[in-house]
């Protein structure tokens, strides 16, 4: 199926709480709307606002927990990169779904690996997956990225590893891959030089979001060549990609179809990976609320 439409993004009043971890962390998440809860976890250079249209959309019929996962507003700081453990993040998304009573779960890309984990756990929770940021049948070249880009992490070198991961990643526009690594990296070092001004409600700032990337690309090699556990998904599932992300996402998203015959699914019409977040971003809010709505009524 596909879906599009025309619906004004709606306006929303977002209120901020948090809530403590098992071990002790606290994470911030934001509510809005009003009915059964639904929460939504964002992936990787996003924050709880990245999704603030899409929550705005669902508020008329659900309450909608938008969090920043740790590195971002008030959740606290990631352990050094050595300690991760991904694990902590389902954790922390548990922790949010305890405090609120939510009974669903919206995962979008590395976010997404982090609620099919949570799903795992507890079968009893309806959970949503767009796009999650799984390697499968060599889909992607991961070793050849992690290769690159560890080193750079690890020499605190920001630009650098935002450039690898932007292109080892397939994010972005596809011609900045003909562009020479010099320019890219100049381009990245200027936009985190200005990095100031008002955040929005739930937003993070550049360097906050430049920093936590190393994480997220954790989260996608550790669950690398995984793909089969999600088999064991017993609760309510939908399975959302979009019709112009990369190959590997859509690849993913086809093998769990396969593992979950019993899931729903749907495509975003005329979409990227950045479907689910606001319309400035890149974002088609309005269509992955109509596909959600439709899902949550069932």
């Amino acid at each position: 199926m596909s879906f599009t439409g025309t619906t004004d993004v709606a306006a929303s009043v977002l209120t901020s709480h948090l809530t403590t971890s098992t071990d002790g962390t606290p994470i911030e998440y934001f509510s809005t709307g009003a009915g059964p809860g639904i929460v939504i976890v964002h992936g990787t250079m996003q924050s709880a606002a990245s999704q603030s249209e899409l929550a705005g959309l669902l508020a008329g019929s659900h309450t909608v927990h938008l969090v920043n996962r740790r590195g971002r507003g008030r959740s606290g700081a990631y352990p050094a990169i050595g300690d991760y453990d991904p694990a902590i993040e389902v954790d922390d998304m548990a922790a949010v779904v305890r405090a609120t009573g939510a009974g669903a779960v919206l995962g979008i890309s590395s976010g997404g690996i982090i609620a099919a984990e949570l799903g795992l756990r507890d079968p009893n929770l309806a959970v949503a997956l767009f796009e999650p940021a799984l390697v499968a049948d060599g889909s992607l070249d991961l070793d050849g990225f992690l290769a690159e880009f560890r080193p750079e992490v690890a020499r605190g070198d920001v630009p650098a590893y935002m450039v690898t991961a932007l292109l080892g990643t397939q994010m972005g526009p596809g011609f900045l891959r003909f562009f020479p690594r010099r320019m890219l990296e100049s381009s990245t070092r200027k936009m985190m030089a200005k990095d100031a001004g008002p955040l929005p409600v739930g937003g993070a700032t550049m360097a906050e979001l430049a920093a936590d990337v190393p994480y997220d690309m954790e989260i996608v090699a550790r669950y690398a060549d995984r793909i089969d556990r999600y088999r064991m998904l017993e609760g309510k599932t939908l399975l959302i990609s979009a019709e112009k992300s990369p190959a590997y996402l859509r690849h993913a998203v086809a093998r769990l179809r396969e593992l979950l015959p019993g899931a729903e699914s749907a495509s975003i019409a005329r979409a990227g990976h950045s479907a689910t977040q606001n319309r400035k971003e890149q974002g088609r809010p309005e269509d992955v609320a109509s596909v959600l709505r439709a899902w949550l009524a069932l």
